[in-house]
């Protein structure tokens, strides 16, 4: 044997051929042993008899008994380099004398890509476990040095990721990014405090690229400096020093800190968002994607005009577990859903009905039902999330029916701005239909709204237009619902929808619908 090669390395080596060593021992012992020689080389072991340990650094180092002084500078790092070398081809081989090959008489190849590949990865693995049990004691001991002022724990970190994070812990939700950045979408129940607004944002983020990012700073902190002074005034002046704080930007870096540092020398008590809206927005994402499927669905279905919201709200006032989507969409659904409260501007962002599900559906007991009106994959312009209408699809249903009377009267009771404020908008929004019920219908109504004749002008649509749409719809969200040969829905015998029929609008009838619904239905699974 070769007088540079370990006593303990010979003996694995010499147990693995004897067969005294299962193959998986020898096989990670040879692979432990492979990586240490090719890092280093096999001479620098020479005589120490000690195998070494893998630093912080990610390399690995050796420990001798002996030790000589060490060249530094370029000549030093030259020699070492070169040595680190020679010792490497050297391993190669005195390899072939060590491992012979007995049936064929020949040394074995050099490792292959995967081999080679592998002992790479054991190596990387013990250095990135060393480096994050270092770091772990580093920080949990660190202390600043004596030249530096030492700031103490003053700002505590929130982390969206986690299940227990809720933001409606804090007193206070500061979303510092520009308003566009918080109309877009921001945490549940947050305020818009911009340290920098869009212009001001958009000056810095091209001086940061064009000119020099260190002049872009100045400024930044300049403009920033200002803006904190209003935040303080607007949000902050009334408030006591036990209110407790949440700041957060897009990434959880200098503008969330900024405001942050001022809270918490002032002496509040300060939370940040590490990683900032990019991060809860992830977080949202992978909720709806992976963590609705816990959940338990009852769909409440019926034809426009109905009172379905009604029932829901009856339902959330009786303790149910309930989400209108409607709401959070701010639309009704349908091509005269736009929502009038909100002055037809529009629509929320995809981003701000995500996190309005999201926000909903993390307060909910996953035992119990969630009760939901039926509704196809968009509303408006927003989309329910896949999973979420996946479920909603595959759910028990209820099909809500009362008179057509009632169903007008609750149309128009809904709708009243177009019979007064809105008669243009109402027939812009006629003409788009024209494809579907054809230009003869579409004159028809227009003579009818003209002449004032709502209920007749409601009942028609309601007919011609709504109850047919309803039915298009059914098939493709609730197809379960329904005979695949005949195309006819199934009966409640044959595992399709229940039926409730309702002979009014009262409160009482839907307080009493909702009694009903929660004692059938929301039991605890």
């Amino acid at each position: 044997m070769r007088g540079n090669f370990s006593p303990l390395f010979r003996v694995f080596v010499l147990l693995g051929f004897e067969n005294l060593l299962p193959p998986s021992l020898f096989c990670l012992s040879f692979l432990s042993f492979s990586s240490l020689y090719m890092s280093r080389g096999a001479s620098s072991l020479r005589g120490s008899g000690v195998f070494g340990r893998v630093s912080p650094l990610g390399r690995t180092t050796v420990m001798t008994t002996t030790t000589a002084p060490r060249s530094t500078g370029p000549a030093g790092a030259a020699s070492r380099a070169s040595s680190s070398r020679k010792g490497e081809k050297k391993w190669w081989r005195q390899s072939a004398t060590f491992f012979p090959d007995a049936k064929r008489n020949r040394a074995p190849r050099r490792p292959s890509t995967t081999t080679r590949a592998a002992i790479t990865r054991t190596t990387a693995f013990a250095a990135t476990s060393s480096i994050e049990r270092e770091e772990h004691v580093r920080r949990d001991n660190f202390t600043y040095p004596p030249e530096y002022l030492d700031l103490g724990p003053r700002i505590k970190k929130a982390l969206v990721d986690c299940a227990a994070f809720d933001p409606e812990q804090y007193d206070l939700v500061c979303d510092v990014r520009s308003p566009s950045e918080y109309k877009d979408d921001h945490l549940p129940f947050a305020i818009s405090t911009p340290v920098l607004t869009d212009e001001q944002r958009a000056q810095i983020g091209t001086m940061y690229v064009q000119v020099d990012p260190f002049e872009a700073k100045k400024l930044g902190a300049k403009l920033t400096s200002e803006n904190l002074g209003k935040i303080l005034e607007q949000h902050f002046l009334h408030l006591p020093k036990t209110t407790k704080v949440c700041v957060y930007c897009f990434r959880g870096g200098e503008r969330s800190l900024s405001l942050a540092h001022v809270l918490s020398r002032i002496g509040f008590d300060v939370s940040y968002v590490p990683g900032g809206y990019k991060k809860y927005r992830e977080t949202t994402l992978k909720y709806l994607k992976e963590d609705v499927t816990k959940f338990h669905f009852h769909v409440i279905a019926g034809k426009t005009g109905c009172a379905k919201g009604k029932l829901l709200d009856a339902l959330e006032k009786r303790g149910a577990q309930v989400i209108d989507l409607e709401r959070f969409a701010e639309h009704r659904g349908s091509v005269l859903g736009e929502d009038p409260e909100n002055g037809f501007t529009g629509q929320p962002s995809q981003k701000m009905f995500d996190s309005r599900l999201a926000h909903k559906m993390r307060k909910f007991d996953e035992k119990r039902v969630i009760f939901v009106e039926g509704e196809s994959s968009m509303i408006g312009r927003v989309q329910i999330p896949t999973t979420t209408w996946k479920r909603m699809g595959e759910s028990k249903a209820t099909i809500l029916n009362i008179p057509m009377e009632h169903r007008v009267k609750w149309i128009r009771q809904n709708y009243e701005h177009f019979e007064t404020t809105e008669v243009p908008r109402l027939l812009e929004k006629l003409q788009v239909l024209e494809k579907r019920v054809g230009n003869e219908r579409i004159n028809q109504w227009r003579s009818l709204i003209a002449e004032k004749k709502w209920d007749q002008f409601v009942e028609e649509i309601l007919v011609h237009h709504y109850d047919r749409a309803y039915e298009q719809a059914s098939k493709r969200s609730r197809p379960n619902d329904f005979d695949r040969k005949s195309g006819e829905r199934k009966g409640v015998d044959q595992g399709g929808a229940d039926e409730l029929f309702l002979e009014n609008l009262e409160e009482q009838t839907y307080d009493d619908a909702a009694k009903l619904l929660m004692k059938k239905y929301d039991k605890v699974l």
